[in-house]
This record gives structure tokens, C-alpha cells and sequence, in this order.
């Protein structure tokens, strides 16, 4: 199929022929779905990470004894449960899962959404 080629302005320049197996593809909306969710996965800066309790700098001698003090037994005081603590389950920073996706298969999904498009 021959397709014209568009300026900035709208105006026609010149003609591109495009293979009809590029135009007449069969639509997955899953796969391209899939790709859609990897880029805007891939666009986010994965900025915000707190201390877990091993990146807490400090003391890591027992609070109070074991036994015999009659209240809850503890560790130190760079348990989550203090302040000043780690934090439990906080946001990690950079290691987040990462979607993978095939090169094949994000050209198909690019090709497909061309093909939609026509």
C-alpha cells in the first residue's frame, strides 16, 4: 500500500509504499496492553527509599536484659517498632521489578498498533 508523508504543517511531500502484511496484521489488545504497561512502568524515576534496620548506623546492644525486667524482650533500638528505627516494608528505591519484554515482541505490538490505526 502506498501511503503520502505529512509535514510538521500538514502539507504532503511525498509517498511511502508499506508491505501489505504490515497493514493487514490481526490485532492482540492483550499483547499490546502488556507493552503500554512496560513503558509507563519504564517512564516512572524510582526515587523514595527509606533505611531498612540493617542500613540504620548505631548501637546494637540489647535495650534491656532478657529476663527479669518484667516488660517486652527487645532487641535494639534499630528495630522498627522505635523511632528512629528501620522502616518495615518501605519503598526500596531502585530494585523494583522489571518488566521484560521481547524486542520481537515490542515491534509486533508496534506493528499492530499501526495496523489498527490504518
Amino acid at each position: 500500500m502506498i501511503f503520502p508523508l505529512l509535514n510538521i504543517d500538514g502539507s504532503k511531500t511525498e509517498s511511502i509504499e508499506i508491505s501489505d502484511k504490515l497493514v493487514k496484521l490481526k490485532v492482540n489488545h492483550k499483547l499490546i496492553k502488556f507493552v503500554i504497561d512496560w513503558q509507563f512502568n519504564h517512564a516512572k524515576p524510582r526515587t523514595a527509599k527509606t533505611k531498612q534496620r540493617n542500613e540504620i548506623r548505631g548501637s546494637t546492644k540489647k535495650i534491656s536484659p532478657q529476663k527479669g525486667g518484667g516488660g517486652a524482650r527487645h532487641a535494639s533500638k534499630k528495630a522498627p517498632l522505635f523511632v528512629g528505627g528501620g522502616i518495615a516494608h518501605g519503598p526500596k528505591g531502585a530494585n523494583y521489578k522489571i518488566k521484560k519484554i521481547n524486542k520481537k515482541v515490542r515491534k509486533l505490538a508496534l506493528a499492530q498498533t499501526l495496523s489498527k490505526k490504518h
